[in-house]
């Protein structure tokens, strides 16, 4: 679950909203690396690598330019060292424009690259703060072999980027911006950017359709990958694949587009939510309507992985986080660092025995058996677009059926009778392990090389088994951009019920400028642990472990609280709202015990099993769910709380202010004389406050495994 403010939570339930989208569409060349930045001279704080660090707004540092900066605190100190420098100086030259803004010598500087096959457009961003200024007469170049091949001339400038195509210049090796004069005196050549290719926002205005897909597959014997199509009004025909010289020949695969969502608040202001970073990928693409509109098909960093071929690399790596860096190393240098490991994760061992193990898979299968022998599962992430790897996760949203289409669907999900593994030992031992059902058809074969023995195996048979049995969830509605993949979703059936499943589909719809019928996809199996047998207890007493049984999974929940009274209205004001009681505290674990061992129980404000209490827990504002059987306890503020899930009470309501006035009436008596009376008329009396509702008792929720796996 993605963190959100409190506006935007309200603002994405709203009856009324207004959704926003922003495409970053990132159109220079994936293998492109930046050397040093040239120049005729510079300034000793000057940054050669922030010119394609793609930050467009500089950092108010004072210096030495005559009316630039006053001491009222809005500027920065430069420190003694440029390593200090934490903010976007840019690039900033050396020598100091005249009083008319004329340079005595032009002043250039110049970004140098490699890797770059074609070069069809590119753009200068310059400051955009007033006492920078700006360029008024420059010269841009595209250069190769020291030769400029496309070169553009501007007179009379007053804005504060340019960006030029119409041009095609082959293996470019650098782009150089001369000024001879700026548009304020006494100034020196500030430059924010210069990116070799299109990088431009899209809105709602450009983009005329999007649909973006997210999904996952928690057992790692599959791999389905984000992807995204968008739909772009191509009035202008940049996007031609008939013109030699259009924006089209610089399109290849793994350049990025960055997608958001935004929402309008109530105070007017838009807050963003990043939905992925997807990639041209294999001929993505289609226009319509004669060309008018141009149709992109695009792919997250999984997508770019699936099919891969895996190049071994000459060191095998030995641990989790190894093998996710030689992934994405595949990609190219610029997609080295784009991967995240659960650090608790990160140096668990993965190993194969040798080079041939692991060679003719491709990036997809690497990828699905390091996560599978680690017990993680992979994703991309949405809001950095990194690989990501990381184990699951026990919170999510919540889901209103206000807030859906229709009702949500529950459908069975598959079960499994068995899974073999085809263990990597001396032996090549094949071990069969059972699967939820034995009356199911469906069995699968597991062919990891970094699972070596038995326990290998039983461990990721626990993994792929918790992603079977039980049932599927559908729902269909407005979309929420804060929920992600993982996500264990509480989808609220009425007052008192609620069901709880992991979120491992969801689409985001966006059509004739509205986001709607989005569909997600919820898994609520019970295939989990392997275990069998499950007993949940609401009194007090003791308990017995079945014979055979040396390990139990425990989930203690102890009571919720009540929520607090509503305060009564009077003749000047409303009554104040209680507040809503907390869910009881929350602990789960998996023990060790001995044969056939008798624990007390106790269930009041805590939850006691043994040694094991409901105190030593966590709260959790939006409940905690058992994935296993899809129960959700311990939520707050529930205005039926059930006995048995440490539900918190709703809170009382404040009573109504009460509201009064007067009339006055006048007449004339028998003896004709003049008479008024004025009387109070009570429109409603100041209301009662309700009380709040008392919270549930808790529970003792005990699972244990099969005997034989």
């Amino acid at each position: 679950m993605i963190e959100s403010s409190a506006g935007y939570q309200s603002a994405i339930v709203a009856d009324a909203r207004r959704i926003l989208i922003e495409a970053v569409v990132d159109i220079i060349d994936p293998d492109i690396s930046y050397g040093d930045a040239l120049s005729d001279s510079r300034a000793a704080f000057a940054s050669g690598d922030q010119l394609h660090d793609k930050v467009f707004t500089l950092a108010p540092y004072a210096t030495p330019e005559k009316n630039r900066w006053l001491l009222d605190g809005s500027f920065a100190v430069l420190p003694d060292s440029n390593d200090a420098i934490t903010g976007q100086a840019g690039f900033v030259g050396g020598t100091l424009s005249g009083a008319d803004g004329t340079f005595d010598t032009p002043t250039w500087v110049e970004m140098r690259f490699s890797n770059v096959s074609i070069l069809q457009a590119c753009s200068v961003y310059f400051p955009s703060a007033g006492h920078d200024g700006v360029p008024v007469d420059f010269t841009v170049e595209v250069r190769q072999g020291g030769t400029a091949y496309y070169s553009k001339a501007f007179t009379g400038n007053r804005e504060d980027h340019v960006s030029l195509d119409g041009f095609t210049v082959h293996n470019p090796d650098a782009i150089r911006v001369t000024v001879t004069r700026w548009s304020l005196p006494y100034r020196r050549m500030r430059l924010a950017e210069i990116l070799p290719g299109v990088y431009e926002r899209w809105d709602e205005d450009i983009i005329a359709e999007l649909n973006i897909q997210h999904q996952g597959n928690f057992a790692c014997l599959a791999l389905p990958y984000g992807t995204c199509t968008l739909k772009m009004d191509n009035l202008d025909r940049r996007f031609e694949p008939r013109s030699k010289n259009g924006l089209f020949q610089s399109i290849e695969e793994r350049q990025g587009v960055d997608v958001k969502l935004g929402v309008r608040l109530a105070d007017g202001t838009d807050e963003y939510r990043r939905v992925g970073v997807f990639y041209q990928y294999s001929g993505g693409w289609k226009t319509g309507d004669n060309g008018l509109t141009m149709q992109w098909y695009l792919v997250d960093i999984i997508g770019l992985l699936a099919d891969r071929d895996y190049l071994v690399p000459a060191a095998l790596p030995t641990t989790l986080e190894g093998w996710i860096a030689s992934l994405t190393a595949q990609l190219g240098k610029n997609f080295e660092k784009l991967y995240s490991v659960d650090p608790d994760y990160a140096d668990l061992p993965v190993t194969a025995n040798s080079a041939d193990d692991v060679t003719g898979k491709t990036c997809g299968d690497i990828l699905r058996f390091a996560c599978m022998a680690a017990l993680t599962w992979p994703r991309a992430d949405a809001e950095t677009g990194k690989l990501t790897v990381e184990p699951f996760w026990n919170q999510g949203n919540r889901l209103d059926l206000d807030n859906l289409s229709s009702y949500p669907v529950m459908r069975a999900n598959d079960d499994l009778a068995a899974i073999t593994f085809k263990l990597y030992d001396e032996a090549k031992t094949e071990y069969v392990v059972s699967g939820n059902s034995t009356a199911s058809s469906a069995t699968v074969s597991v062919d990891n090389p970094f699972l070596h023995t038995k326990e290998d195996a039983l461990s990721a048979a626990r993994l792929i088994l918790s992603s079977y049995g039980g049932n599927q969830l559908e729902t269909t509605g407005r979309g929420d951009m804060s929920s992600e993949i993982g996500d264990v979703d509480t989808v609220w059936l009425n007052e008192s019920s609620a069901t709880t499943a992991r979120r491992m589909h969801q689409s985001f719809d966006f059509t004739g400028g509205v986001l709607q019928g989005c569909r997600s996809v919820l898994l609520q199996a019970d295939g989990s642990f392997l275990f069998q047998s499950r007993a949940v207890l609401t009194e007090g007493g003791s308990w017995t472990a079945p014979a055979g049984v040396s390990k139990l999974r425990l989930i203690l929940v102890g009571r919720g609280g009540d929520g607090t009274d509503g305060t009564d209205g009077t003749w000047g004001m409303a009554g104040e709202d209680g507040v809503e009681g907390a869910g009881g505290k929350v602990w789960a674990g998996t023990v060790d015990i001995n044969p056939e061992q008798t624990f007390s129980v106790s269930i009041g404000r805590d939850a006691v099993f043994g040694q094991y209490s409901s105190a030593n827990g966590q709260l959790f504002p939006l409940g905690y769910t058992d994935v296993a059987s899809g129960d959700s306890f311990a939520r707050s503020g529930v205005k039926v709380p059930l006995p048995g899930t440490g539900d918190g009470g709703a809170k009382g309501v404040g009573g109504v202010k009460g509201n009064r006035h007067y009339e006055t009436v006048s007449g004339t008596d028998k003896d004709g004389n003049h008479w008024t009376t004025t009387y109070e008329v009570v429109d409603n009396y100041p209301g009662k406050g309700t009380k709040g509702v008392g919270g549930a008792d808790g529970c003792v929720v005990i699972y244990w495994d099969k005997e034989d796996a």
